[in-house]
C-alpha cells in the first residue's frame, strides 16, 4: 500500500477547493451572493480515499469522481438534501458516483458530505468473504439507495469519529496501518448496508421543462455570444418564456436572466483567478463577456463573490 496523503484545509475560494480535491475533476459555479467558505478533509492513497467536505455557499457542481475507484456518498447531516443527477438526495440515502460519469448536482449553503472511494477488487474480495454477490451485482446499475435510517445513522456516526481521529490525532493515525483498518471497516459497513433490502431510487423521467432546461444550459455553456437573450434561449429550448422561467426557478431558484448573469460572472471569476495581474486589464475581460459599465459590473461582482474583480486578480 502506498504512503497515505493527508490534507485538511479551510478555503475561501471554490476554484482552490476544486484544485485541492485530490483525484477529483471538479468545476464549481457559485449560484448565490456572498463570500465562499469551505472545509476539505482528505485522507488516503491511490487505493482508498476518505473525504469530508463542507461548502458554505449554494453551488452548481460538475465534474467526476476519482478514476478507477467506486465512490460512495452519504450526507453528514440527515436533515439536508441536494439535487444530484436528477434525483433529490435526502439524509436516508446512500448514493454511488457513476464511473466516468458526470456528477452534476446543485447543493445548498449547508452542504456537508462524506465520500468514500474504494477499488472494485477490494470490494469484491469483501463481498466474497461475506458470501455476497460482487459489488456490480449488488449495485445492479443503481446509483441511489434509500436505506434504513438507523443503519445510515450508525455509518454517519462512525465516519464522524474517523474524521475526528484523522483531524486531531495527527501522526498516530495518519499511516498505512490505520488506513488499512479504515478501508476494511468502511468496506464491510457499506456492504452490510447494501446487502439489506434497500429500495433503489430510480432517476425520474425527464419532463418537457427538464429537457428544455438542459438545452438552454448547454447553449449557455457552449455559446460564444457574450450576452444571450431570453428569446434566444426560448427558441433553442423550443418552449415559451413562461415555461423556461419556471424551469430555471424550480431548479436554481433563479430566473433565466439571473442565471446567465451568474454564469458570465463565474466565467470572469475563473479567468481572473488564472490570469497574470501584470498583463490583464479587467475592463477588457469584462467587455468580452458583455459588461460595459465598469462601475455596475464591479458592484455586481463584489455582491456575488464578496470581493472586487481587482482583488480576485491580485491573489492569483
Amino acid at each position: 500500500m502506498d504512503e497515505p496523503f493527508f490534507l485538511h484545509q479551510h478555503l475561501n475560494n471554490f476554484d482552490e477547493f476544486c484544485v485541492s480535491a485530490r483525484n477529483w475533476d471538479l468545476d464549481y459555479r457559485q449560484l448565490d451572493a456572498g463570500n465562499f467558505s469551505s472545509e476539505l478533509l482528505m485522507f488516503g492513497n491511490d487505493e482508498i480515499q476518505f473525504t469530508h467536505a463542507r461548502l458554505g455557499r449554494r453551488m452548481l457542481q460538475n465534474g467526476s469522481s476519482p478514476p478507477g475507484l467506486i465512490s460512495f456518498g452519504i450526507l453528514s447531516n440527515p436533515d439536508i438534501n441536494i439535487y444530484w443527477r436528477n434525483i433529490n438526495i435526502t439524509g436516508d440515502m446512500l448514493f454511488v458516483f457513476p464511473e466516468n460519469g458526470e456528477l452534476h448536482s446543485i447543493t445548498q449553503a449547508d452542504f456537508d458530505v462524506f465520500v468514500i472511494s474504494l477499488p472494485e477488487d477490494a470490494l469484491n474480495q469483501a463481498c466474497a468473504s461475506l458470501e455476497l454477490p460482487d459489488i456490480k451485482a449488488l449495485l445492479n446499475k443503481n446509483e441511489v439507495f434509500c436505506c434504513y435510517s438507523k443503519r445510515l445513522a450508525e455509518l454517519r456516526s462512525w465516519l464522524l469519529s474517523v474524521k475526528h481521529e484523522t483531524d486531531n490525532f495527527t501522526s498516530s493515525v495518519r499511516n498505512r496501518r490505520y488506513l488499512r483498518h479504515i478501508e476494511q471497516e468502511v468496506t464491510y459497513r457499506l456492504l452490510n448496508i447494501l446487502a439489506e433490502p434497500n429500495k433503489a431510487v430510480s432517476m425520474r423521467p425527464f419532463r418537457k421543462r427538464d429537457l428544455a432546461l438542459m438545452k438552454a444550459e448547454r447553449f449557455i455553456v457552449e455559446s460564444d455570444v457574450s450576452v444571450i437573450t431570453i428569446p434566444e434561449l426560448c427558441m433553442v429550448a423550443n418552449v415559451s418564456e413562461r415555461t423556461l422561467e419556471y424551469a430555471f426557478r424550480e431548479r436554481y431558484g433563479l430566473t433565466p436572466k439571473a442565471y446567465t448573469l451568474i454564469h458570465r460572472m463565474n466565467n470572469i471569476h475563473k479567468y481572473l483567478r488564472r490570469a497574470d495581474p501584470q498583463n490583464t486589464l479587467i475592463s477588457e475581460i469584462a467587455r468580452q463577456y458583455g459588461f460595459w459599465h465598469m462601475g455596475k459590473f464591479s458592484a455586481d461582482y463584489k455582491k456575488i463573490f464578496g470581493e472586487l474583480p481587482s482583488e480576485t486578480l491580485k491573489y492569483t
